[in-house]
């Protein structure tokens, strides 16, 4: 016999088949990790660099209103920068890309109905600008309540939609994402 030759001992191993799922027991299968975070992400981006974009192309509008909608555009950009950076993270399988887009959309959905608050005082305003009467600001204020309820339920019902398409990667089984948390 040669040096480099290899001498097996023993019985030779038997394999067992599960009856049940017919294949040899303490096989371990191996699946590619599901591609949700990925097209998620790359869905994320894509929707926040046309909203940046739209920001961006009502810059003169937003300007002539005023200080308020200057700081709500302002916070619309800095949400939508943070979702680019979340959706990158998404598409590298970070599961803390899922964490700052969820916060973001909750953090939206906030500014969204903290907005709505303050349509009342506007037209407040606007009303005593225009020297309405009495029964005209009756109408206003019927039609306020209306569409801050319509406004309130829209705003909650959208962002709750955008929060659970962002959370699919999180609930797809063998996702792939990291252990990377924003929450400890």
């Amino acid at each position: 016999m040669q040096p480099n030759d290899t001498q097996f001992t023993g019985a030779p191993q038997s394999i067992v088949i599960d009856p049940n799922t017919g294949l040899p027991q303490n096989v371990i299968i191996i699946e590619q990790p599901s591609s949700a975070a990925n097209v998620v992400g790359i869905l994320v981006i894509i929707f926040s660099a046309i909203m940046i974009i739209g920001e961006v192309f009502t810059i003169g509008e937003t300007i002539s209103l005023g200080g308020f909608f200057i700081g709500m555009s302002l916070l619309n950009l800095v949400i939508n920068g943070g979702l680019i950076v979340g959706g990158v993270m998404m598409t590298k399988y970070q599961k803390r890309g899922v964490h700052i887009c969820l916060a973001l959309i909750v953090a939206s959905a906030i500014i969204g109905l903290v907005s709505l608050s303050l349509i009342p005082g506007m037209l407040d305003d606007i009303a005593d600008d225009e020297n309405l009467t009495d029964e005209e600001r009756d109408e206003l204020d019927n039609l306020t309540g209306a569409a801050m309820g319509i406004g309130a339920a829209f705003t909650v019902i959208c962002n709750g939609i955008c929060g659970l398409i962002i959370a699919i990667p999180l609930m797809v089984s063998n996702n792939g994402l990291d252990e990377s948390s924003l929450f400890g």
